[in-house]
């Protein structure tokens, strides 16, 4: 009996060497196999070198961690939570991690609570194989306590050699380059799946270094921005040239500031109208008073964004800035990452212009590090979670309606043209929180025949936003002051992956082309003007039927401007003149004038392809070079 309890004593000693080469393996599948089902089908070639990089990370935890069995513990609970995350990640939003995502953890926290978090079976399978791996780890005969200075010395001196071996490698090699990575912004998640997880995620942590455009040179971006001419953009009866100051930033006197309308924009969280979705036409997913209300106002129509299922500080970003995300990559945050404070804004030209600008979003402050980055680009003040306390809420979050009554308090007695800008969150997913009340449930007959639980929540939401947005119309037409207002939603929900596929036959949006992409990422919006706008915009010259109902965030804000009658800097012009030879631009790619989706790297004509690169440039030199002199704004008020 001796000898036998020897026997596997001695087996066991020499299991613990092979149990730590298994984990390097096995954490590159806890990291890929919960949200990859393609795992198998993986080129040799990305699942050489992504097990190089488990086997570095492994090295360094293993060093830092003296050998131990704790620290292979360690290496693989990193990787299964890694792994599990990404697959939520990638079901709530359609998208997998991106480093940019970390930069916002804090706002991923405060918004995670609408969710069903329900693991699928490869996570199950991993969970089990971790249990089992640190149950074989745990029963290895303890090592007797050798601790010695030198052999601990020696273990951190390794760890350190491989940290640096991986930062030189990642800073000298273009992973895009030598290893012929690219990630598909049309699928990003497969191509996660295709070429690894940790190869792409460090892929995407060199796209975040802002790239100097080819043929960039900022001693000419004025001239570049003057050779775009204003005449051709109908904006002659707004007089833009009275407005014009010799930086190109325009300004009003002060006896016409009076004269400057109310102007009120609206980005609605998830706010999409699915009934464009094939047999949802006359389903309940029609938005019917934003259709009504589109249909009497100034300009309306489609937009196209570059957020899907979350990223809503994109579209603020696009909307505000005139930025597109076309020119940066997918996977970046700008609010999180960038100092946005000497960027030409929406909202730094509106306070140049004399007005009072507000930011209303009912949540945290600090998410989307809002506080800091609508100081950055000129908001007086800043209206959050703190102030709706007691409010009407849909699902624990606060109505639209509510932030509208606030609107329209502020409005009362204000002095001086007056900006607001509302981002609301009634909507926001997941939409199986079962708390709709039954009477306001709606229910959607999918084309397939089989519920779908997640879309009659979400419809049921949508119907409130339109009635709120109704209502506020209603309040608004009241007022003896000419009032605009822009309406748009961010993105998508995340379940339109699914609902695309089961509306077209089990066939994915990715496999077809860029056209059925870039179904995911439209929008409706609007530009109302109550009677003393819609006449002020007639009496400038005003006509809707020559106003493009296809358009991209980055566009809107100028084109607001432009419908309202409010002078235009020489940046919102360039934008306009762009957009007659790119009518739409995000993240995909980009409508030509002959109404073509093309991708990034295409073939296109000279003169498409040289204003796509001067927007480039523009932009490029407005985030991150040109100082315009505008002044740091004061701390915000909450």
């Amino acid at each position: 009996m001796r000898s036998f309890i020897d026997t596997i004593a001695q087996l066991s000693v020499r299991a613990l060497p092979l149990l730590t080469l298994l984990a390097i393996p096995l954490g590159f599948l806890f990291l890929e196999f919960p949200a990859n089902m393609w795992l198998a089908d993986m080129d040799p070639f990305y699942l050489r070198i992504n097990l190089f990089i488990a086997a570095a990370v492994f090295l360094v935890i293993y060093g830092i961690g003296q050998r131990s069995r704790v620290s292979i513990i360690v290496y693989l609970t990193i990787c299964l939570m890694a792994g599990i995350a990404n697959y939520f990640v990638i079901s709530f939003k359609g998208q997998p991690i991106t480093p940019a995502d970390l930069s916002a953890l804090s706002t991923a926290a405060a918004v995670s609570g609408g969710y069903d978090y329900v693991l699928n079976v490869q996570s199950i399978i991993c969970i089990a194989l971790f249990a089992g791996m640190c149950a074989a780890l745990m029963i290895q005969p303890a090592p007797k306590p050798t601790y010695r200075a030198p052999t601990a010395a020696l273990n951190l001196t390794c760890a350190a050699a491989v940290v640096l071996g991986l930062v030189s490698w990642f800073q000298t090699t273009d992973i895009s380059e030598r290893y012929d990575v690219s990630i598909d912004v049309w699928s990003q998640k497969e191509s996660y799946a295709e070429q690894g997880s940790a190869l792409c995620f460090l892929k995407r942590m060199q796209d975040i270094t802002p790239q100097e455009p080819v043929g960039y040179d900022h001693s000419t971006i004025s001239e570049l921005i003057d050779a775009f001419d204003p005449v051709q953009l109908n904006t002659e009866p707004v007089e833009q040239a009275a407005f014009a100051g010799s930086d190109g930033v325009a300004s009003v006197p002060d006896d016409a500031a009076g004269d400057l309308p109310t102007i009120i924009v609206i980005m609605n969280e998830t706010f999409a109208d699915l009934s464009s979705y094939p047999g949802l036409e006359d389903s309940a997913a029609v938005p019917i008073a934003f259709r009504r209300i589109a249909a009497e106002s100034i300009a309306a129509g489609d937009a196209y964004v570059s957020a899907f299922g979350g990223g809503t500080c994109n579209s603020e970003f696009e909307f505000l800035t005139g930025s597109s995300m076309g020119h940066m990559g997918g996977g970046v945050y700008p609010y999180t990452m960038y100092d946005l404070g000497h960027v030409e804004s929406l909202v730094s030209h509106l306070a140049n212009l004399g007005y009072n600008t507000h930011a209303i979003h009912p949540e945290s402050p600090t998410n989307w590090s809002r506080n800091r980055v609508y100081a950055q680009l000129g908001f007086s003040d800043f209206t959050t979670k703190a102030a709706f306390e007691g409010a009407e809420t849909l699902r624990d979050m606060v109505t639209d309606r509510a932030t509208y009554d606030h609107i329209l308090q502020t409005m009362e007695g204000a002095q001086g043209p007056q900006f607001f800008f509302d981002v609301t969150m009634q909507n926001h997913g997941g939409y199986d929180t079962g708390l709709i009340p039954e009477a306001d449930l709606v229910s959607i007959a999918m084309p397939d025949g089989e519920p779908f639980a997640e879309l009659n929540e979400y419809a049921s939401c949508i119907q409130r936003s339109d009635t709120d947005l109704a209502y506020l119309v209603e309040q608004l037409e009241q007022t003896d002051h000419p009032v605009y207002v822009c309406f748009f939603g961010d993105h998508q929900p995340g379940f339109a992956d699914t609902l695309f596929e089961r509306t077209h036959d089990g066939v994915g949006a990715d496999s077809i082309g860029i056209d059925a992409a870039q179904e995911r990422y439209r929008v409706p919006y609007l530009i109302w003007g109550n009677a003393q706008a819609r006449e002020r915009s007639a009496t400038l010259g005003w006509d809707r039927a020559t106003a493009s109902t296809v358009s991209s965030l980055n566009y809107l804000g100028s084109q607001l401007c432009v419908a309202a009658g409010i002078p235009l800097s020489s940046y919102q012009r360039f934008l306009l003149s762009t957009s007659q030879t790119i009518p739409a631009i995000n993240l995909n790619g980009f409508l030509d004038a002959n109404g073509t989706w093309q991708g990034y790297g295409w073939d296109v004509d000279e003169q498409t392809e040289a204003v796509l690169v001067a927007y480039g440039c523009v932009q490029y030199d407005n985030l991150f070079v040109r100082d315009k002199g505008i002044a740091e704004p004061a701390a915000l008020s909450s």
